[in-house]
Parts: C-alpha cells; sequence; structure tokens
C-alpha cells in the first residue's frame, strides 16, 4: 500500500509539471516582453549560437536585421508595412507545418523521378 500512495504521489507531481509546461507554452505567446508601441519584433530565426535574423517593425517600417553576440546589423529595408506583412500571413495560414511540408518535398521527389 505504502508504494501505491507513492507512485500515485509521483504520478500527480509529473502531472503537474506537465500542466505547467502546457500552459506556460500556451500562453508564452500572448505576453509581451515591453510595452512599446512603436517597435515590435515579427518574426525571429535562430541561424546558429548567438546568430539569429529578425523582422522588425519600426514605427510602421519593417527591415532585418542580422544579431550576433557582437553586435546588430541591418541588412535591408522592405517596402511592405506591418499590416501588409500581417494580412499575408494570415491569408496563407501563416508557417505550413512539418506535415506539409514533408508531403511537398516528398511529392517534389517522386515528379523528379
Amino acid at each position: 500500500m505504502q508504494y501505491f500512495q507513492m507512485i500515485m504521489a509521483l504520478v500527480g507531481v509529473l502531472a503537474l509539471v506537465f500542466v505547467i509546461f502546457w500552459l506556460m507554452k500556451k500562453f508564452n505567446k500572448r505576453i509581451a516582453l515591453s510595452d512599446s508601441k512603436n517597435m515590435k519584433i515579427l518574426e525571429r530565426i535562430n541561424l546558429g549560437p548567438d546568430k539569429m535574423l529578425l523582422l522588425v517593425s519600426i514605427c510602421g517600417k519593417c527591415m532585418v536585421l542580422g544579431v550576433t553576440a557582437s553586435h546588430t546589423e541591418k541588412i535591408c529595408d522592405l517596402e511592405q508595412t506591418e499590416e501588409e506583412l500581417t494580412a499575408v500571413s494570415e491569408s496563407t495560414g501563416g508557417n505550413p507545418s512539418f506535415k506539409e511540408s514533408f508531403k511537398t518535398v516528398l511529392e517534389n521527389m517522386k515528379k523528379k523521378k
């Protein structure tokens, strides 16, 4: 009986950790790290350790920045505004899922043969 209580306590703790992790992952998308109205990071792509590309909107104007541990560099300005970029991503449904991407790659491989 003592082992059963110990196992149930362990299962309860693991379930609690899982629920907390799931809630943090779900609500983390909605939490803003800053209160800035004029500057937003729209997208981020990691290229390696301490290297990333950022799509940033500053006062509605979008630009691509390259960021490393030692410096930040503006790569280019985009002609599209933040509203145009978000409208395009919402109309296309955002990024495709892994399943959709994998299916596309397989279909392209079959066509090449």
